[in-house]
């Protein structure tokens, strides 16, 4: 399951403590929402950030490196925009936005943990970090900022071994599962700050930048991260590529690579120890 679904598909339990939850948000879809300015001007967008998973890589500005907490090169991570409400005829105030960002790492510790027989819920775990954009506009760089993010974090006990399933030696199919390993009790908390967001008729929240203070256990380390949107897998540079020049002739046998989907505007590269295509460079990253 994408980070960004982790967004919805959560536990009772967890989504009423959550910060989406009790603020009087409404949901933002990262579409193309402008002021109209007439004639032939380009239209100017609200901030928001494309809607679902972006690839991101980390870049290690302060702890050990041999660490924990130090070794962290990039994970996915969901964004979705959220407007106040009390907008004109009922819709939502587009001129108050807020940006969420959830890491899929505890995503998947909330998934884990509540696979176990009996559940394991942290009453108190808040995988979403929220925070308002600073303007409903971008500014003349056509960034959109938000400083300041309500903390993520997730306290679990060790989680016991889940067994698999055997195959069945009677049907030709392959149709066990294995053992899911037990993990080691675990305290996981992210603070956010500095974001910023490439927003543009062109650029809808695709590309962003933040400041990352990761802890586990006790060690932290801080990051510099860097996010594309959307997030494409690969093995090779070309299979980033995002025109039909580029994809043609690249894959197997000289065949054409599908095209990717990125902005073929955006300097990317295959990070091949994610499995993902990243920013080559700092935000807007553009040829």
């Amino acid at each position: 399951m994408s980070a960004l679904n982790r967004f919805t598909f959560l536990s009772t339990s967890v989504f009423s403590t959550s910060v989406f939850s009790t603020s009087a948000l409404a949901l933002g879809l990262g579409l193309v929402l402008s002021l109209t300015t007439g004639g032939c001007q380009q239209p100017q967008s609200y901030c928001t950030t494309a809607h679902g998973d972006f690839a991101t890589t980390y870049t290690l500005t302060s702890g050990d490196p041999q660490s924990a907490c130090g070794g962290l090169k990039g994970e996915v991570l969901g964004l979705q925009t959220y407007y106040a409400k009390g907008g004109a005829n009922g819709t939502p105030k587009f001129s108050e936005p807020s940006m969420a960002i959830r890491p899929a790492t505890l995503g998947e510790l909330i998934d884990r943990a509540g696979s176990s027989d009996p559940a394991i819920v942290d009453p108190n775990a808040e995988p979403n970090a929220l925070a308002k954009f600073t303007a409903g506009l971008p500014d003349d760089e056509e960034f959109c900022a938000a400083t300041k993010f309500s903390v993520s974090e997730i306290t679990l006990p060790e989680l016991p071994l889940i067994p698999g399933d055997p195959d069945d030696p009677q049907t030709p199919e392959n149709e066990g599962t294995p053992d899911i390993p037990p993990y080691p009790a675990t305290n996981i908390r992210y603070e956010w700050s500095n974001a910023r967001v490439l927003v543009s008729a062109n650029y809808q929240g695709t590309q962003f930048s933040a400041d990352l203070k990761f802890t586990q256990d006790g060690c932290t380390a801080e990051y510099e991260v860097r996010g594309l949107y959307p997030l494409i897998g690969c093995a090779l540079d070309a299979e980033c590529c995002s025109t039909e020049e580029d994809c043609r002739g690249k894959g197997e046998d000289g065949a054409d690579l599908p095209l990717s989907g990125i902005n073929p505007d955006f300097d990317v590269r295959c990070d091949t120890g994610l499995g993902y295509c990243v920013l080559r460079g700092d935000i807007p990253a553009l040829r």
